[in-house]
């Protein structure tokens, strides 16, 4: 799994580089053989005003299946980097449940009058 890491706004230090990959790395590891890129864009939406501002956007390209894409804004850029990398693992997650359950499911017999539904 690859992390591309982009800052936008601000300058990107060493330390947010490693904050990023760790907990992505540690968030997406169990599934990590179905994603193939992360993209974390990391943003100062207000600059110089203040308030909460710090955005983190995560974009997961999945193996065969797509994009999701997960995003928080806090006061904090490290907490926003903690809770968009829940919420992009909970997404994968969901995804690859849904796609086993879909696989699955019994086909039906040749001949069968469809399901409802």
């Amino acid at each position: 799994m690859f992390v591309d890491i982009r800052a936008m706004g601000f300058a990107l230090t060493e330390a947010i580089r490693r904050h990023v990959e760790t907990r992505v790395g540690s968030a997406l590891g169990p599934c990590a053989s179905s994603v193939l890129t992360v993209t974390a864009r990391l943003e100062d939406i207000n600059a110089d005003r203040g308030g909460i501002d710090k955005r983190c956007n995560l974009v997961a390209v999945i193996r065969g299946r797509g994009v999701l894409v997960a995003e928080s804004i806090r006061q904090d850029l490290y907490a926003a980097i903690d809770e968009a990398s829940g919420r992009i693992r909970r997404s994968v997650q969901r995804h690859l449940t849904r796609r086993i359950a879909r696989q699955r499911k019994d086909h039906p017999r040749p001949g069968a009058l469809p399901m409802p539904g």
